[in-house]
């Protein structure tokens, strides 16, 4: 098999905190005919949700699982076995839920008991959809608000105080002195308030957040707001609040609990959807399961803004695993760019402008993979192209 471009088609998930027309409006494209919003657009080859090559109507997945050494190269297709990686515009109008994803190691022996057990990947209470980790990296393409990684026990203990409350002065002080240890006993005590004292607890604490100027507990609120008694809305003081200007991207990796409030970016990650979910949901929590995959120690919950490293016309962003990288190219009538010459499968796809590979014209939210097995391909025009590959 020889193909140069495989050209794509990208659809859209519609989860209930999505934005309706952000996405589209960033990319300059039509809005889909639908009163659903418009979540995520997702962009790679997961089965839950591939993407389909134009010439010949077959899901990415299929295409890649037919001819899975010329397409990834050699390498990839002995490592991952699947194109590695999952790219996606993010657009959220409320707050996703708080998440923790697995190491690969977790995400392995946690698919393979719930399969034992008889648990499908489809089932209300399945934790693990597949047998890969999800590191990964939001890119911010407006105002971008994020939580993300605890604080230390000391500013957490801070945090609390501001609440007043009889019920964290226990922890207040337990975590200003504390570490590791007190960290998850707390979180494990938070996730496991019975929901009438949890519901107690809110309505004091909205009392205090409701009148309050501070950006901690204006989120406590906001989030009160959306999901009432739970136990999630107290994150915004647990968690590093975050806030991205445009352009601007953090990493998450392994065990680092987070939540995406607001705003739209560009989300990649390794190809996985695996997620246990601590709170701002009513969808399945396993906390036996979330408190054993989450990290308590400062170096898993460092989380870093970065604004890339720029080498002429490509920023490239720090991303510390092998599954996927990131570039963003900007194509000039003085600069074009050499496509294609990783020797493993590349993904690109044009937030912006026009991209011409080899005379095939790409513009606004068109996208397409080079395979392993691709010469190379001079991209020329005037666009802002994401680039996504592996170093594998």
């Amino acid at each position: 098999m020889k193909k140069t471009i495989i050209e794509i088609q990208n659809y859209y998930q519609h989860y209930d905190w999505g934005t309706f027309e952000a996405i589209p409006d960033l990319l300059k494209i039509k809005k889909p005919e639908t009163n659903l919003p418009l979540a995520e657009l997702w962009v790679g080859a997961h089965p839950k949700l591939p993407s389909t090559v134009i010439d010949s109507q077959q899901g990415l997945d299929q295409l890649i699982a037919a001819s899975p050494q010329d397409i990834l190269g050699e390498t990839v297709a002995k490592t991952a076995g699947s194109l590695p990686y999952l790219f996606k515009i993010l657009s959220a109008k409320q707050a996703l839920s708080i998440q923790v994803h697995p190491n690969k190691s977790q995400a392995e022996q946690g698919f393979n008991a719930e399969r034992a057990a008889g648990i499908s990947t489809d089932a209300a209470n399945c934790n693990y959809k597949d047998n890969n980790h999800k590191p990964e990296l939001i890119y911010a393409m407006t105002d971008f608000v994020a939580m993300a990684g605890f604080k230390t026990p000391a500013e957490i203990a801070t945090s609390l105080a501001k609440l007043e409350l009889a019920e964290f002065s226990v922890w207040v002080d337990k975590l200003a002195v504390g570490g590791e240890a007190e960290l998850k006993d707390f979180y494990t005590w938070l996730l496991y308030l019975p929901q009438g004292e949890l519901t107690s607890i809110c309505d004091k604490s909205i009392k205090v957040a409701a009148n309050s100027q501070d950006f901690e507990l204006f989120w406590l609120n906001q989030l009160f707001n959306l999901y009432g008694a739970d136990s999630g809305i107290f994150f915004p003081l647990v968690l590093n609040l975050i806030q991205l200007k445009p352009g601007q991207a953090i990493f998450l990796g392994a065990g680092c609990p987070h939540a995406y409030l607001q705003g739209t970016g560009i989300e990649i990650m390794a190809n996985s959807d695996n997620v246990l979910r601590g709170g701002l949901t009513s969808k399945y929590m396993d906390r036996e399961e979330l408190i054993k995959i989450t990290q308590y120690n400062q170096a898993a919950n460092q989380v870093n803004i970065q604004t890339g490293q720029q080498t002429d016309n490509v920023l490239s962003f720090d991303i510390p695993v092998a599954d996927f990288q990131f570039d963003l190219i900007e194509l000039t009538d003085k600069y074009s760019y050499q496509a294609g010459q990783s020797g493993k499968v590349e993904l690109y796809f044009v937030i912006d402008g026009e991209c011409i590979a080899n005379g095939q014209v790409f513009t606004n939210a068109m996208s397409f993979i080079l395979p392993a097995n691709s010469a190379n391909i001079e991209l020329n025009g005037r666009a802002k192209v994401a680039r996504v590959y592996t170093q594998f």
